[in-house]
């Protein structure tokens, strides 16, 4: 005849590891939720800086293109710190619309209204990033464009 499946007098023989091991997970895991929270909104508050710096160094960078004020050196170096903090806490989709748009606008024939749409699609990835879900598109963003209407 098969053991039966609801003996649990093995437990009585270890009851005091089973109430110490409920114990420790009494005390560790809550610990545990509370430091992985903790990072969390650690990284949440550094994305929301990174997103912040690449918006203002985008804006920054073209109105010096429109007025023709652009300095290479300090401007390179701004755009670098702001990209290098996009691609470290920049969601994947971020940073798949960034590569996409860098490479894009790399190419000698690119079309500015494309570049333009592959920016709108940058902004609305991290507008769906910090938000978790957006109802605005890339055709409402596609005006804000600096290379629109500025």
């Amino acid at each position: 005849m098969p053991a039966n499946v609801f003996d649990f007098t093995w437990l009585i023989k270890y009851k005091e590891v089973v109430v110490a091991l409920i114990a420790v997970c009494g005390v560790v895991l809550p610990y545990w939720f509370q430091k992985n929270k903790e990072l969390n909104l650690r990284i949440a508050a550094r994305k929301r800086r990174a997103y912040t710096e690449f918006v203002e160094n985008f804006t920054n960078t073209a109105v010096d293109v429109m007025h023709d004020e652009y300095d290479s050196k300090g401007a390179d170096r701004a755009r670098m710190l702001a990209r290098n903090h996009l691609l470290l806490f920049g969601s994947d989709d971020v940073v798949r619309a960034y590569d996409t748009w860098i490479r894009y606008a790399e190419k000698e024939d690119h079309d500015v209204n494309k570049e333009s749409e592959l920016i709108s699609l940058i902004f609305l990835a991290i507008r769906k990033d910090l938000l978790g879900r957006s109802k605005v598109t890339k055709e409402h963003l596609e005006n804000l464009s600096p290379f629109s209407r500025g």
